[in-house]
């Protein structure tokens, strides 16, 4: 399956992430791998949900436009969506699981470009969607934020609007 801190670019994806992130196999079998160690079927169901969304988002911020612009800009704002109904539904979750919802501390967003971001953001996700350790899901949403907002950075980057004069 490739090394846990597989590297992807946003507009090419390294060889070691694509083949599993797109296999339904592999990625069926790594979200039920994050079920936890005691299981009932809320913890499953919720494990479940929540994983299966985290691999649905790192494949919309892998996915391949081919440059095609009105696509590419779909693209960006189906992958901000996405974390931000996942970050809507988290406390929810969380209270059912019986966690305390307590966000972890912010991830550094970083410098440089949105898309270096939503790489870094990416690289960090698919690690923990491979990685079969326990996470509170206030850590997960830390992640999916900074992958939300990197998203919206990118878009924002990639857009020829400018804000008017003396607005």
């Amino acid at each position: 399956m490739g090394r846990p801190g597989a590297r992807c670019t946003v507009d090419g994806m390294d060889d070691d992430l694509r083949p599993w992130l797109f296999d339904p196999a592999t990625t069926r079998g790594l979200v039920l791998n994050r079920r936890p160690a005691e299981r009932t079927a809320l913890t499953c169901v919720v494990s479940d949900a929540v994983w299966q969304d985290v691999v649905r988002l790192l494949r919309w911020a892998a996915a391949d436009t081919g440059g095609a612009g009105p696509l590419d800009t779909g693209r960006w704002w189906r992958l901000a969506a996405g974390c931000a109904d996942l970050l809507r539904r988290l406390p929810g979750l969380s209270d059912e699981l019986g966690e305390p919802w307590r966000p972890a501390d912010r991830v550094e967003a970083g410098n440089g470009s949105g898309a270096a971001r939503v790489e870094a953001a990416v690289a960090r996700l698919a690690a923990l969607l491979r990685s079969s350790d326990p996470l509170p899901l206030g850590v997960l949403a830390e992640e999916i934020d900074t992958l939300g907002a990197a998203s919206i950075s990118t878009l924002a980057e990639r857009s020829s609007w400018t804000v008017p004069a003396g607005a």
